[in-house]
């Protein structure tokens, strides 16, 4: 009788889709072995295989796009930068990848760069908001332009909520036109080492260093736009106003090609900054105050204060 009522549960257990076993322990031998850390990506690896072993997406065994996406989901529970794709004939995938990136590039001509909103608010407060860094060379004119428009404002306001990052390339060109010219980020790190993260030559407006800045997130910030804050932040130019980021620190490697027309990309290094000697993995930037019911009344009375001028209504 108990041996009836087992089976069962034990076949679906051991429902398994050949090809997907095949695709996730290639996966796990791909991110044990270009995972930033040797120690973190065997661990993780050791994830995937269970989940291939477990027949985890079986349910999804004829729909290519949806087991991407589920096993997506999950390797993101462990470090927000990974992204299985499915081959390219199987539907959209789960990111920019490859096949995608022209995709991603009309998206930004469409999106103007993802400068969304520029503007002067009361006070001569401005504002800049950016709902995504997209590619460098699509944005340089964009953001140019918003900066010039901005260059004579007593406070600076930069809204990075809802900003899921993107081009790292343009946040550090950014970040560069805030602090002083070749001022050190900090490093990158891989398995084989560190390089040097130096701010990029100046290509934007620099805004002037007595100008107070203030830089609005959200639980949605991640990425390019948590590297923003976090190093302004740190260097004390500028204050976080908000709720608490992401978490999303490493920095997503090329893909990797594996059985059947998939592809993984493992995060293969990750910043650290050159104050802190820290980054925000795991944890999220930590904003200097709660935004309360208006942030971006908040972060335009905050800033005003500085100024020593009286928040307007």
């Amino acid at each position: 009788m108990l041996s009836a009522l087992v089976h069962p549960f034990l076949a679906v257990a051991l429902t398994t889709c050949p090809l997907q076993v095949e695709v996730l322990n290639a996966a796990a031998d791909r991110i044990g072995a270009g995972y930033i850390t040797q120690a973190e990506g065997q661990a993780v690896a050791r994830r995937v295989r269970d989940w291939a072993a477990e027949g985890r997406y079986a349910e999804h065994c004829d729909n290519p796009a949806a087991f991407a996406e589920a096993a997506t989901r999950d390797l993101r529970t462990l470090d927000g930068h990974f992204r299985l794709t499915p081959p390219p004939s199987s539907g959209p995938s789960t990111g920019p990848a490859p096949a995608s990136l022209q995709a991603w590039r009309d998206e930004a001509r469409a999106a103007g760069g993802g400068v969304r909103e520029v503007r002067v608010l009361e006070g001569n407060i401005g504002y800049l908001r950016l709902s995504a860094f997209y590619p460098w060379d699509l944005v340089e004119t964009r953001l140019a332009a918003a900066l010039t428009l901005l260059g004579d404002v007593d406070g600076l306001i930069i809204d990075l909520r809802r900003n899921g990052g993107g081009d790292g390339r343009t946040a550090d060109q950014l970040v560069a036109s805030l602090l002083p010219e070749g001022a050190a980020f900090g490093w990158i790190e891989r398995r084989e080492g560190r390089l040097p993260h130096a701010a990029p030559p100046r290509a934007l407006p620099a805004v002037r260093t007595n100008t107070p800045v203030a830089v609005l997130i959200d639980r949605r910030s991640g990425s390019a736009a948590e590297f923003t804050a976090y190093t302004l932040q740190a260097a004390g130019r500028a204050e976080v106003i908000g709720d608490r980021s992401g978490g999303a620190a490493h920095m997503l490697g090329p893909p990797q090609p594996l059985p059947h027309g998939y592809a993984v990309n493992v995060p293969d290094a990750r910043p650290v900054n050159a104050v802190t000697g820290k980054n925000w993995e795991g944890d999220g930037v930590r904003p200097d105050a709660p935004g309360g019911d208006d942030p971006l009344l908040t972060a335009r009375d905050r800033l005003l204060a500085k100024l020593g001028r009286t928040p307007q209504s």
